[in-house]
């Protein structure tokens, strides 16, 4: 088996407006092995960033466990210029980022996912 990166800009200047909620794109997620990160980068505001799952690319969800919520990657992010967060995804055949904006301002969000792909 190999190993390589993949990695892809799901939003790219997003507007988030105060108190707003956005989707980034989505990404076909089947072959990630569990290992990931999410660049983000924010112009103002405070956000909040989840992963959401979906099996269609149309109907999403914001997954759970039995003790409550799962697919967080970071809360009450403020302005910056690119972080990198690691973050432990939820297992599904597509993904998208759900950002909301926490009544502070509104604000433009980047996000670039990076995750570890095993081919055969």
């Amino acid at each position: 088996m190999a190993s390589i990166i993949s990695k892809e800009v799901l939003a790219n200047a997003l507007a988030c407006g105060k108190k707003a909620t956005v989707y980034s794109n989505s990404r076909k997620f089947h072959d990630c092995d569990g290992t990931a990160t999410l660049k983000i980068i924010s112009t103002a505001g405070s956000i909040t960033v989840t992963q959401q799952c979906s099996i269609d690319n149309s109907t999403w969800y914001d997954p759970e466990t039995a003790a409550g919520a799962a697919g967080a990657v970071e809360d009450t992010i403020t302005v910056t210029t690119g972080r990198y967060l690691s973050f432990t995804p939820v297992m599904c055949p597509y993904i998208r980022f759900k950002i909301v904006e926490a009544d502070v301002a509104a604000t433009a969000v980047t996000l670039g996912l990076a995750y570890r792909v095993e081919t055969p």
